[in-house]
């Protein structure tokens, strides 16, 4: 995994870039004024095919086989690494996680209504400012949860307007809806059958990320999840 760091006068943001939903192609990548490191996408929310997006070949061709799988396997294939980060939160909360209380005096992202969504009644592990950081504070925000029946879920989300942002969609990779928008579902599970599933939208001002710590491929278990997401706002 990749480290893309932009810079501005105003505002700093890291990107987390490589292959599938929680990353590049499929994972926002951020434009911002002042210059840009490494792949650039348009301020705001485009949805690209795969070849006109401006990655390396080499990325081109891994998105063509993670394509692949998801249609005939229902997963990708990942490292064990590439399903963990979930668990190795919960595992340190301590150092990784705050609560909700102290780390909303430190954002400038409206956090995301929750009062109709199950995560409300989910058991809320902590918090963590994420995004760009700007002089009114974090434009993002990432929150982890236990729920009942897809065990550890987080929920990210990032205020690209309020970042000078933007994410860029391949088309060919747009596999689901959440609320009229096109969403992203990735399945991955590694060689121990460890797994982890992210969905990823885009409304008009936030780009969400959605994740449970399970390959989920149970139609019911995947439309909990879906469910989950259109919930939220």
């Amino acid at each position: 995994m990749k480290n893309i760091s932009i810079f501005t006068k105003k505002v700093f943001i890291t990107t987390a870039v490589s292959v599938f939903a929680a990353s590049l192609p499929f994972h926002p990548t951020y434009a911002a004024p002042g210059g840009v490191v490494g792949p650039t996408v348009s301020i705001g929310i485009t949805i690209l095919p795969l070849e006109q997006h401006p990655v390396p070949d080499v990325l081109k061709t891994q998105a063509k086989l993670e394509f692949t799988q998801m249609k005939k396997k229902g997963y990708i294939d990942v490292t064990e690494d590439a399903v963990s980060y979930l668990d190795r939160t919960k595992e340190n909360k301590e150092k990784r996680l705050k609560p909700m209380i102290d780390v909303s005096s430190k954002l400038k992202i409206i956090p995301a209504n929750l009062d109709a969504s199950p995560l409300r009644q989910a058991t809320l592990l902590g918090a963590s400012a994420s995004g760009g950081y700007t002089e009114d504070g974090w434009t993002g925000l990432n929150r982890i949860f236990i729920v009942p029946n897809l065990g550890i879920v987080g929920l990210e989300e990032l205020d690209f307007l309020a970042s000078e942002g933007g994410m860029a969609f391949i088309e060919e990779a747009i596999n689901q809806d959440v609320n009229g928008y096109p969403a992203i579902l990735s399945v991955k599970q590694s060689r121990s059958k460890k797994g982890l599933s992210e969905l990823t939208w885009a409304t008009d001002r936030k780009i969400f990320t959605l994740s449970t710590n399970r390959a989920l491929k149970m139609q019911k278990s995947i439309d909990q999840f879906i469910d989950i997401a259109r919930s939220i706002f």
